[in-house]
């Protein structure tokens, strides 16, 4: 006969069985604990400290010692007691207490189950039964009403009662028909569930049992109200299109419903519809029960607040020749960040802007830096431009422009009078992107663009523009430093004796032009936080 069909005739006269005693037994060095029963039945055990307990939970049976408290004082157990469980009338709890921790081992002997503490030393005692033994003594209520037992939830309620099984190429549906006589569910398993399976098992909630039998078989299951329905997954998944279909609105907190709509209706079955309702800020899906379950479970994975990171942004415009007194090293082989996919060129000098190379480093904090730039900036040697700040979402892109916007009259093809307007300054586009250690990936696209004063006066404006991009991992609140962005500036100064020099062709003798050219660099700092509630 099979394994299988042997379980089921043991799950079915485990049923019927009766625990009548519990004997507490020397055997040479070690204590055996004898739960003595009138019929097979399925037991579980494990220890507990604090204080030490070896716990024999018997399931399937039912016993007249239930409610019982015993003083034993033998073989390292002080006292025995029996319980049962108001939720799961079929469980009885045998429960002893240790005088210490103790290993065990468990055996089968006939109808009996079997529990041996590994004491270790000899302990001459004499066999001790709890059917021979008087009650403890227990504490009357305030009423002076006998004591109630109280009312202990079983282990694994949500799982079901654990099982221990052994299968050797036992027919899938005989072992079906074991499980559902056991648990006491109906299961139905459709057309195309065939096959043989192979597993051992031990002290496993059967629930838990019957999902692993059928992913080892390639099956799956889906409870429907009072019926357990095993098939292929294919097969389950045509079952939900036959269900009849409601509509239920998902109103959204914090996503996006026209961006979350792509998702929930990849998930809707042949006959399910979803679209979006603006005014409410909801997704309206028609669908059957299982694929709204699903969306369910997809829109609170996916319905959270969104992580915001303030962005403060620096703009320097510093001599060249002191640029590296703020003590950042520019070559890559010195920066402090790891930069991540970055395509990046740079080098200890940095180039005049317009040639697309740029330098980047990072610093632990703007403050670092701030008093050295203060410095500068009282002996002329550096000027802030500005410093923005901007809070941006994660994994969304924030604008700014630091600069100015003007016009400049042109005519169309039509000789109309049209205004043409031009951004110069300094533009940065950042994409935040927070992971799960605290730290900030930034997309960077930084533009920087000059207006040649006197191609705008002639009506042909021309604008010199330099642009780097990058992508920068940064700890929060640390700042990302970009260089590189070099301009030549040409200042022409006259001298000469007041009221000579002014002479038209004559007044050359008496005037010097002198012109000085100055490189400056443009510094852009990026300091990004997280913005935490």
């Amino acid at each position: 006969m099979k394994r299988a069909v042997v379980l089921a005739l043991l799950i079915s006269m485990a049923s019927g069985a009766v625990i009548g005693d519990v004997v507490i037994t020397p055997e040479d060095v070690n204590t055996k604990i004898i739960v003595k029963a009138d019929a097979p039945f399925v037991a579980n055990s494990f220890s507990l400290k604090n204080p030490s307990r070896i716990i024999i939970d018997c399931s399937m049976a039912s016993s007249p010692l239930v409610g019982k408290k015993f003083t034993a004082n033998r073989g390292g157990i002080t006292e025995l007691s029996i319980t049962g469980f108001t939720e799961q009338p079929d469980l009885v709890r045998v429960i002893g207490t240790l005088d210490r921790d103790y290993s065990f081992l468990t055996s089968t002997e006939g109808n009996n189950f079997v529990v041996t503490l590994l004491a270790g030393a000899p302990s001459a005692f004499a066999e001790w039964q709890a059917g021979m033994a008087s009650p403890a003594p227990t504490m009357p209520t305030e009423e002076g009403q006998p004591p109630v037992l109280p009312a202990q939830k079983p282990t694994a309620t949500v799982t079901g009662r654990p099982i221990s099984c052994d299968f050797e190429d036992a027919d899938i549906l005989t072992i079906l028909r074991a499980l559902s006589e056991y648990a006491g569910v109906n299961i139905v398993a459709g057309k195309d569930v065939k096959g043989t399976v192979t597993v051992r098992l031990h002290n496993v909630p059967w629930r838990r049992a019957l999902d692993i039998i059928l992913r080892a078989s390639g099956y799956a299951y889906r409870e429907d109200p009072g019926v357990i329905r095993v098939d292929t997954a294919d097969n389950l998944e045509k079952q939900d299109y036959d269900l009849p279909v409601s509509s239920k609105v998902y109103k959204l907190e914090f996503a996006d419903p026209a961006k979350m709509l792509d998702k929930v209706s990849a998930m809707t079955s042949p006959k399910g519809k979803a679209h979006v309702d603006v005014r409410t800020n909801s997704i309206v899906v028609t669908e059957v029960a299982p694929v709204h379950d699903r969306i369910i479970q997809l829109i609170r994975l996916l319905d959270t607040p969104t992580p915001q990171v303030e962005i403060l942004v620096r703009v320097v415009d510093m001599d060249v020749t002191v640029t590296r007194s703020l003590g950042i090293n520019w070559t890559l082989q010195g920066l402090e960040s790891r930069i991540l996919r970055a395509d990046v060129t740079s080098n200890p000098t940095p180039q005049v802007a317009g040639f697309g190379v740029f330098n980047i480093g990072t610093v632990p904090s703007l403050a670092q830096v701030s008093a050295t730039i203060n410095m500068l900036e009282e002996i002329g040697k550096a000027q802030t431009i500005s410093a923005p700040r901007v809070s941006a979402i994660d994994n969304e892109k924030a604008s700014i422009l630091g600069g100015q916007r003007f016009g400049i009259p042109t005519l169309d093809i039509s000789g109309n009078t049209v205004i043409q307007f031009y951004e110069v300054g300094t533009k940065l586009e950042v994409v935040p992107h927070i992971n799960s250690l605290e730290e900030i990936t930034m997309e960077i696209h930084a533009e920087v663009s000059e207006l040649d004063r006197a191609s705008a006066l002639a009506g042909r404006p021309i604008i010199t523009t330099s642009e780097a991009d990058s992508k920068v991992l940064v700890a929060d609140g640390n700042t990302v430093v970009i260089g590189g962005f070099i301009r030549r500036r040409e200042t022409k100064q006259v001298r000469g004796i007041p009221i000579l020099r002014s002479i038209p062709i004559l007044g050359a003798l008496f005037r010097e032009t002198t012109t000085a050219v100055e490189d400056r660099e443009l510094l852009i700092f990026i300091t990004p936080t997280i913005i935490r509630g």
